[in-house]
């Protein structure tokens, strides 16, 4: 019994050991789906299988999964069964066939919105972007200038709006200009301008200039744009009724925007204009300034001494030309397009004026000699505004290097003549500049310079210009107000005073009376104001003597004003004052101390000072030389002593 158990006992362990299943090697990897066959591919993993099946020990190898047990095939009658797999072979995705796709659908996306724009933006659209971007950036350009920066700076300093003057006069030009401006003004979060005013300029000399003003007054309310006329007298003398009426619309305008504020004139001139000027000027053997004919940017300069306060706050008005490289026939093809109203001049088409001579018959003459000339010369014209712009740079830096240093508004002569001849004469164009005078002709400032050469008297020069006097001072040059009216050499006058200053109006000015400080030497009040005191004032008093100090001789009026520096042309002009027969008083000088009372006894005690008439230019009263600080007036002794030498060595 026992051995049938135990000899049954084997064979259990045999059957269980063949119905026991068996299991697939770890060894053995899936095979993985391919979109496609690499045979190379395959006999590496085939010898990888082989390598890793061989290195297990036989208690360890197991019997290896069939193929077509591990890949069945669907039978044929399988692909009509609807519920069977029908999933294939993964397919890894191809990524430059989906980059190509993308960025052909962006390639057409693109093409459609280009497509979109074309036929949304007309061509009267883009004429107007032009236009409105060339006003744009010249007041951009403007803006940098009033700020003293250029364009790179612009990052590191806020905007700066401008105000603007538009210069109408109801002409084509004008008008679009004025369309242009309104549009780029009522843009939402511009913030170029800060305010626009469109003036019209009433000369008075055509029968329809009220109608052409209500067409432009019309025309603004439109576009809701602030209008103002200025009416001027032209006059026909000079060069003629044409340069005339041009000249008093500048002035006009420069004035007009000094007074309110405005920071630029805006004037609508384009290219065939720049082209006529240049015609012109060329016939009239102008130089650079004309052959440059108006450049796109420049500053107006004050029309008279009545705006001088303005100019010394240091403010600056500009003239702005931004169509002045554009053709006229675009601004004409943008007034159709935008039927703008405007009037037509009658006298743009009569011959008298040799501009409508040069515009109807020189410019398509040359347009038949050479197709396309305009083009070209417009090129010329910008290169010798250009050259224009380079020479008057090296001028304004001659006139810092020639300032005089005791005079900052002369110009030391020195220096001037150590320029070659071409650079004096730029040099001397930018000093009448910066003082506010017109430029004068090349033989009127040959003249000049001749006499700056060979003239060594204070007294014997003097050029009259524009209502102005050069004069020489010493080693300087300056320039003053002409004296109208001037005095006989021995011309008297017998003045009174009550309780204010002595005015003297054959002088043109006043002999300010002025309290004396504790201790500051003067004359009593009530011997000046006595009514039996004989006050008079004279303009020349010959070898009279005058004390100026009272440790000092006395020494004559003719050498005390040399030794100050006052010059023998402003001498005549300066009044002596004379109390019962004696010298009192020497405008520029001061005070005789022999004349003086004691301090303790006349504690009301005056001094006197001289002012001349109040001038806009320079309101200011003649200093005493007795009463300069000694430090000061000996430094100016020392200045004079060295210029009155150089002078002597010059003559030699």
């Amino acid at each position: 019994m026992t051995e049938k158990k135990a000899s049954a006992a084997p064979k259990k362990s045999a059957s269980a050991t063949k119905t026991k299943p068996a299991r697939k090697s770890a060894a053995v990897k899936p095979r993985r789906r391919r979109s496609g066959i690499n045979a190379e591919a395959l006999v590496r993993e085939k010898a990888h299988a082989e390598a890793q099946a061989s290195q297990l020990t036989p208690e360890g190898k197991v019997q290896a999964v069939e193929f077509e047990e591990a890949f069945p095939v669907l039978p044929i009658d399988a692909e009509k069964d609807p519920n069977a797999p029908r999933t294939g072979p993964a397919k890894l995705p191809d990524l430059a066939l989906i980059e190509k796709a993308e960025a052909q659908a962006r390639d057409k996306k693109a093409r459609r919105k280009t497509s979109a724009e074309k036929k949304s933006v007309s061509s009267g659209t883009l004429l107007r972007q032009k236009l409105s971007e060339l006003l744009r950036n010249s007041l951009q350009e403007a803006a940098d200038h009033l700020l003293g920066r250029s364009s790179p700076e612009f990052a590191l300093v806020p905007l700066n709006p401008v105000r603007v003057i538009i210069a109408i006069s109801g002409g084509r030009d004008s008008m679009a200009l004025l369309d242009v401006a309104a549009k780029l003004l009522h843009e939402k979060r511009q913030a170029l301008i800060a305010g626009m005013r469109a003036v019209y300029v009433h000369h008075g000399l055509e029968a329809d200039a009220d109608k052409w003003e209500d067409l432009c007054r019309s025309e603004c309310e439109k576009r809701s744009v602030e209008f103002e006329c200025i009416h001027v007298r032209v006059s026909e003398k000079g060069e003629g009724v044409e340069a005339a009426a041009r000249e008093a619309r500048y002035k006009a305008l420069a004035r007009h925007a000094l007074k309110e504020g405005f920071d630029v004139v805006v004037t609508a001139h384009h290219e065939d204009d720049r082209i006529e000027t240049f015609l012109l000027q060329w016939m009239r053997g102008a130089g650079l300034d004309g052959l440059a004919a108006f450049p796109e940017v420049r500053e107006l300069t004050p029309p008279s001494a009545e705006d001088a306060p303005a100019v010394q706050e240091g403010r600056l008005v500009f003239l702005l030309r931004p169509w002045a490289a554009l053709p006229r026939k675009e601004i004409e093809r943008y007034v159709r397009n935008r039927r703008i109203g405007y009037v037509d001049d009658p006298d743009n088409d009569n011959p008298r004026f040799a501009r409508n001579r040069v515009r109807h018959e020189v410019i398509p003459l040359l347009e038949k000699i050479r197709p396309g000339f305009r083009s070209t010369a417009a090129r010329s014209v910008s290169l010798v505004a250009e050259a224009l712009e380079v020479l008057k740079s090296v001028a304004r830096s001659d006139l810092e290097r020639c300032r005089s240093e005791e005079r900052p508004k002369g110009l030391s002569i020195f220096r001037l003549l150590e320029l070659i001849p071409a650079r004096q004469a730029w040099c001397l164009r930018a000093w009448l500049s910066a003082e506010g005078l017109r430029p004068i002709s090349k033989a009127r400032l040959e003249d000049m310079l001749r006499q700056v050469r060979e003239t060594h008297s204070d007294a014997s020069f003097a050029i009259r210009l524009q209502g102005k006097e050069i004069r020489r001072w010493g080693p300087d040059l300056v320039i003053r107000n002409v004296v109208t009216k001037r005095l006989a050499a021995d011309s008297s006058a017998v003045v009174r005073t009550q309780a204010g200053d002595i005015a003297l109006p054959d002088w043109g000015g006043v002999i300010e009376v002025i309290p004396c400080q504790p201790g500051e030497p003067g004359i009593a009040r009530s011997r000046l104001m006595d009514r039996t005191a004989r006050l008079e004032a004279r303009s020349s008093s010959g070898q009279t003597k005058l004390r100026l100090w009272m440790l000092r001789p006395a020494k004559p009026l003719k050498d005390l004003y040399s030794q100050a520096g006052i010059p023998a042309y402003a001498r005549v002009d300066l009044p002596r004052l004379w109390l019962n027969g004696e010298l009192l008083f020497a405008a520029g000088l001061g005070m005789d101390v022999r004349m003086q009372d004691d301090p303790e006894k006349f504690p009301d005690r005056v001094k006197l000072r001289w002012h001349p008439d109040h001038s806009l230019w320079d309101d200011r009263a003649v200093p005493n030389y007795a009463e300069l600080p000694q430090a000061e007036r000996l430094l100016r002794e020392e200045r004079v002593r060295e210029a009155q030498k150089r002078l002597g060595a010059k003559k030699e």
